[in-house]
């Protein structure tokens, strides 16, 4: 598996770089900023890009997208209610239930809303080890749930019961989401990883998502 984590722009943005160590293939989630710093790390990596995938339409997330895509050539996936981009061409609407394949990886997609009304969450059951640590998968949650707090819901769009939802229905109760899932955020503001049993146990907003 290759995952790597970088940090982008003013805003903490986390960007992720998602794939298989075996095809080669990647997807870059949440190209916050920064282009050639993106790129740059691709290329040391000697991976391919095959999508760009956003959490969401904030600026700080998407913030370089359009150059990655033009660098490679490569679609973006967003939700189907993003503002930011059209469907036009390779370009691909996303919706609760799609799939993206990446080599023998497949990431899942759950409509999020709360935070913003395009926001998406991307898991998969496929990875089972991440830095030696024995895990059932991982989830990329954009400003959904950071380690031990939420994301705001006073931006355009957002709403704090339905965000409280999104986390409650499709993560903390959803059956193919256990505890032992990585969560990997949209920001690092107090560290870009956790699980979903630490959240459960320790997220100071647990009494409104469970």
């Amino acid at each position: 598996m290759i995952l790597k984590h970088l940090v982008v722009g003013f805003y903490i943005t986390n960007t992720y770089i998602f794939g298989s160590s075996e095809t080669k293939e990647v997807v870059v989630i949440d190209p916050g900023s920064e282009p050639e710093r993106i790129t740059n790390i691709i290329e040391e990596l000697e991976v391919k890009p095959i999508a760009i995938l956003l959490t969401h339409g904030h600026g700080d997330h998407v913030g370089a997208a359009g150059v990655v895509s033009n660098y490679y050539d490569i679609p973006i996936m967003f939700h189907k209610k993003s503002r930011r981009f059209s469907s036009d061409g390779a370009n691909r609407e996303l919706k609760e239930g799609d799939t993206i394949k990446i080599g023998e990886f497949t990431l899942q997609v759950l409509e999020t809303p709360g935070h913003a009304p395009d926001s998406l969450c991307f898991y998969s059951k496929d990875v089972k080890e991440y830095e030696g640590q024995k895990i059932d998968g991982i989830i990329f949650t954009g400003d959904l749930i950071f380690r031990r707090s939420i994301g705001r819901s006073d931006f355009g769009g957002g709403n704090s019961n339905t965000l409280f939802a999104s986390i409650k229905n499709k993560i903390m109760y959803n059956p193919e989401i256990t505890d032992n899932f990585l969560i990997f955020s949209g920001h690092s503001y107090s560290g870009f990883l956790t699980s979903v049993g630490e959240e459960r146990k320790h997220n100071m907003f647990k009494e409104y998502f469970l």
